[in-house]
């Protein structure tokens, strides 16, 4: 167990590649049992670091052991493809969420709501379901000339 301890500190000090590193050393010991929130943490420490491709390893393995990401987690990646500039890998995760066995929370879509200003057509997608999702939600649309569409 000291190694989870360790694992901890290399992920407050934001030492994310090293992290990784002992998260598969982890991984091979004896008494490692799957648990969602050492994935969590080290996907949302990834993803904060723009480290999307490691972020995304974790993620397909996290999958593998039949673990499911939470709200936070998906809000995270999703706003570490968007920063990263990559708003289709930001939807394929939104489509994830839209398949997890837990309801979404309202924050991953919010996060996608803002990041997909300049592109339309995604947002319009997300709005519609945010919609259904939560009647009872306003969202903020704002001016088009903001974003040059007229």
């Amino acid at each position: 167990m000291d190694m989870v301890a360790v694992l901890n500190e290399l992920e407050r000090q934001e030492e994310v590649d090293l992290a990784v590193k002992m998260f598969w050393v982890i991984q091979k010991q004896d008494w490692y049992q799957p648990d969602v929130y050492l994935y969590k943490d080290l996907i949302i420490s990834l993803s904060k670091s723009k480290k999307m491709d490691e972020a995304m390893k974790l993620w397909e393995s996290m999958k593998k052991e039949n673990l499911y990401p939470d709200s936070q987690t998906y809000t995270e990646v999703i706003r570490g493809f968007l920063r990263f500039g990559s708003p289709g890998d930001a939807m394929n995760i939104y489509e994830d969420m839209k398949q997890s066995p837990d309801p979404p929370d309202e924050l991953p879509f919010r996060i996608l709501l803002k990041g997909l200003l300049p592109h339309p057509l995604l947002r319009n997608k997300v709005k519609q379901d945010f919609e259904e999702i939560f009647p009872d939600q306003s969202i903020y649309d704002p001016p088009e000339e903001i974003f040059g569409l007229r």
